[in-house]
């Protein structure tokens, strides 16, 4: 790979990931605070965060596959293998895990960056479990899931070529939903901050499509575009500090450190850091949690930001059936804690 593409991608990951770690630790942006806060107490803020951050998601990403100047179709959400089961047993697995903890993949590394102990442990159990899922212990057992994937006939795991669309129609009807959705909630809840931060997450990954696609491609060594993610970096993370191997391309490998420096400085500025230590009796939910997200990330090809952002941005039908696992994993966990509670 050449110098400057290799600068770029270098440069990008850790830009990018600054401004997403500011966004994110302004914003508290968070897949978990999404459900609980809606299903607990009515207040969907978090929420239409998150639905604004996937609509400005899917509409750059779909703009700049129609005119084309990146290719997503050749992203590792769209490759023409349907793991079927890693999607939805992983999934599944990481949604259980992000409600024990208390935080979603982004939310965790925040809280990690703001001086909170409890978060800091779910972060290693969450790399070290990933680790050992990618290339360690696990690795067999993912491969076994793996082993049950589906080649598809179109070559692209897009929905709309899945099932014979034009590509632009089912992404355009569901932003036009959602921007009515959110339209509709702006005038019964003050949540313009939090789609202002969600929409600013949103173009972080169409940026991250841009710089990787097109800024970062060497005409002699080209790499599949990519865009933001927590659960593989963190995992090829650790890999790094075990073996001193840099696995991946430049911009997912300093995505991770961007996202750390920008939210630690986000929470100076605004006086948020504080060293926070654990609750005694939280600590086993802490560990367990970051276990199973690590595990889950892994098998399900990416965590609530890489499935559920970028993969979600692309339209692929493995990002669709994972979402819609995490989103179950908490559903069902975070009504298991209630009724224990009470």
């Amino acid at each position: 790979m050449d110098e400057l593409s290799k600068a770029w991608l270098i440069g990008g990951g850790l830009v990018i990931g600054g401004i997403f770690g500011l966004l994110a630790q302004r914003s508290g942006f968070c897949a978990v605070s999404a459900i609980s806060n809606s299903k607990l107490m009515g207040d969907y803020r978090h929420l239409d965060g998150y639905i604004a951050a996937i609509l400005v998601a899917l509409s750059g990403t779909l703009i700049l596959e129609l005119i084309g100047l990146v290719d997503i179709g050749t992203s590792l959400y769209r490759r023409p293998t349907f793991n079927w089961a890693g999607a939805l047993f992983g999934g599944l697995i990481f949604g259980i895990g992000a409600m024990l903890s208390g935080g979603c993949a982004s939310r965790t590394l925040v809280r990690s960056a703001e001086g909170n102990i409890g978060a800091i442990v779910t972060l290693l159990a969450f790399a070290l479990s990933g680790m050992a899922t990618l290339i360690g212990i696990l690795d067999p057992a993912r491969a076994w899931v793996a082993s049950s994937a589906i080649d598809l006939e179109p070559g692209d795991a897009s929905l709309s070529k899945l099932i014979g669309q034009p590509h632009y129609l089912l992404p355009v009807m569901v932003v036009v939903s959602g921007i009515i959705y959110l339209y509709r909630h702006l005038r019964e809840q003050n949540n313009w901050s939090y789609i202002f931060y969600g929409s600013g997450i949103g173009l972080c990954v169409v940026i991250s499509w841009w710089i990787t696609g097109v800024l970062g491609q060497d005409d002699f060594f080209e790499l599949p575009p990519t865009s933001i993610a927590v659960a593989g970096p963190l995992s090829r993370g650790a890999v790094y500090i075990s073996t001193g191997e840099v696995t991946g391309n430049h911009f997912a490998f300093y995505l991770l450190p961007g996202m750390i420096i920008g939210a630690f400085v986000s929470a100076l500025i605004s006086g948020r850091f504080q060293w926070v230590p654990p609750a005694g009796s939280m600590v086993g939910s802490y560990l367990l949690g970051g276990i199973l997200m690590g595990v889950g990330a892994v098998f399900a090809g990416g965590c609530n930001i890489g499935q559920g952002l970028s993969g979600l941005s692309t339209f692929s039908i493995t990002s669709l059936i994972a979402v819609g696992a995490i989103l179950s994993g908490m559903s069902l966990t975070l009504t298991w804690i209630n009724k224990r509670t009470k």
